[in-house]
């Protein structure tokens, strides 16, 4: 299954590694650099702008940020997971 992030960009469930609200990641340091060395590595595959960035969504090929808050992209994840789970019920 995959997750819409928004735009063209989807990612496969498989590959996520976590999904995080944009604003909690800006006030910390650590997660700062992160960023920094994510973008120094090529490792952003979609970057959407700072004001209008509510996620950060890190998986195992990059780390994305999206328009679209961090609480609807999981709430998606744990609808189909559970939709999946109800069918093999």
């Amino acid at each position: 299954m995959y997750l819409h992030l928004g735009g063209d960009v989807v990612v496969s469930f498989q590959e996520i590694i976590g999904i995080f609200d944009a604003r909690l990641l800006e006030g910390n340091e650590d997660n700062q650099r992160f960023m920094d060395m994510a973008r120094s590595h090529s490792r952003i595959r979609s970057e959407v702008a700072k004001d209008d960035r509510k996620s950060v969504i890190v998986t195992t090929t990059g780390v994305y940020t999206s328009a679209i808050s961090s609480l609807t992209l999981q709430k998606r994840v744990t609808n189909v997971q559970w939709g999946l789970q109800s069918e093999a019920e």
